[in-house]
């Protein structure tokens, strides 16, 4: 049903350019996620991880191989031979001659690693831990596909409700000039006073373009985002007004961070490959021992082969142990390489985590300034709101200069811009936040992941 949804959502994007769709935020992020190429390769590679863990157990299960082989030997074979010739004594040389044998053979063998020093073993834990990187590697690039959309979304949202705030501001430099032509073609006002609102009147325009510019620009990169074809159609966002944020606690972000950031749960898997290479390294200074089975039959032909696999066949039974003595120092080696490796990846973590804690307090700092900036800045609109009206009304009577209309004017446009732009950038580390903490992508798990 999906497949043919988004084949009827592109079928309508073609024919139908101009229209206007509205999505949310999750709607978005769906089309992305089922989109982006990028998600696909993740998931090559986590499927490559599975085939590797399945190929892992062969240092574990026995081999088991069949030979059959024909052969034919030839070699010269001397002989005396005597002539009689008539009237004169007998006579007799030496020849050569080519003779051969023919031989085939069957068997079958069967060979099994009794110990190895861990190494097999160690080596199906490093592919089970391969196959978890790969899918916290694909849960990493899920969240940034999400965070790329989301700041998409948002810029959308932001440059919609600004394009709004221009628009608005243009109508009242529309309706101030207007109110300022006719006061002027009466004598109630100076010629400065029309100038001054002409001058409002072209930068409210100016800014107008500006902002339908930007628009077009963030509309093009959330499709980009989305993984969609840009055929020119237009997208409308939207979003649930500001609520304040439930920001965790230090100590709940720092346990959700060390649990669920999958930056971090990597760098934890390859600690622990860290661990496994050291003991791999210890395991190349112990014996291995090995055990093999062989059952074989030969004959001149092929009836001869298959009566000497009923009645003459040959079975054998080996037992092998090999000890290292001495490899000119590679062993040693490589076991201080791999502990070094392993302290240096402990080392990454420590700092890694550190680095990701200062950027959680910040972000969480932040939010909790926005929450009581926000409503600050609600208030202050509303009070630009009431004293533009007001302005207005003096300004009609004469009792106030254009230029605290005009004032009035920019106060407002200011106080909205300030709020959009501060909303904005609170869902912004809001979002940044929730990446950080490795939960950003949990709402948008199917129950098939």
């Amino acid at each position: 049903m999906k497949f043919f949804f988004h084949i009827f959502f592109h079928l309508i994007l073609v024919y139908s350019a101009a229209a206007q769709f509205e999505y949310d935020l999750a709607e978005c992020v769906t089309i992305a996620l089922e989109n982006k190429k990028t998600l696909r390769s993740a998931e090559l590679e986590v499927q490559s991880a599975q085939k590797g863990v399945k190929g892992s157990y062969s240092g574990l299960l026995p081999i088991l191989n069949a030979t059959v082989g024909s052969g034919r030997t030839q070699f010269p074979e001397q002989e005396n031979v005597t002539y009689d010739l008539s009237g004169f004594p007998n006579v007799s040389s030496d020849t050569l001659s080519i003779t051969h044998y023919n031989s085939m053979s069957a068997g079958l063998s069967l060979n099994q690693t009794l110990y190895d020093g861990g190494r097999s073993i160690n080596t199906v834990q490093q592919a089970k831990i391969n196959l978890e990187i790969s899918k916290l590697n694909q849960r990493q690039i899920k969240i940034q596909v999400i965070q790329n959309v989301t700041n998409s979304y948002f810029g959308l949202l932001q440059t919609q409700q600004l394009l709004e705030v221009s628009k608005k501001n243009l109508n009242l430099s529309e309706q101030q000039v207007d109110l300022v032509r006719k006061q002027f073609d009466v004598g109630a006002v100076r010629k400065t006073d029309l100038l001054k609102a002409e001058v409002a009147k072209g930068q409210a325009r100016v800014e107008l373009l500006n902002r339908k510019t930007g628009l077009e620009n963030v509309r093009r990169q959330l499709f980009n985002n989305m993984g969609m074809q840009d055929f020119g159609q237009s997208i409308s966002a939207s979003a649930d007004e500001w609520t304040e944020v439930q920001v965790p606690s230090s100590a709940n972000a720092l346990e959700l961070l060390k649990t669920k950031n999958p930056s971090l749960l990597i760098q934890q898997s390859r600690i622990s490959l860290g661990e496994l290479q050291v003991a791999m390294a210890k395991g190349m200074r112990l014996p291995t021992l090995g055990a093999s089975m062989s059952y074989s039959a030969n004959g001149d032909n092929s009836d001869a082969l298959i009566e000497a696999a009923k009645d003459d066949w040959v079975v054998g039974m080996n037992l092998s142990l090999s000890v290292p003595l001495y490899s000119g120092n590679r062993l040693s080696s490589s076991q201080q390489q791999a502990k070094l490796s392993h302290e240096k990846l402990e080392n990454d973590y420590i700092t890694y985590l550190n680095d990701l804690r200062v950027q959680v307090e910040l972000l969480r700092k932040s939010l909790e300034n926005y929450s009581e900036i926000i409503p600050i800045n609600q208030s202050v609109v509303a009070s630009a709101e009431e004293d533009l009206k007001l302005v207005q009304e003096r300004y009609s009577l004469g009792s106030a200069t254009i230029l605290e209309v005009l004032d009035a004017q920019v106060s407002l446009i200011r106080s909205n811009s300030t709020l959009i732009n501060t909303v904005h950038d609170a869902r912004i580390k809001e979002m940044n936040l929730n990446a950080i903490l490795g939960i950003l992508d949990l709402k948008y798990l199917t129950e098939e992941e």
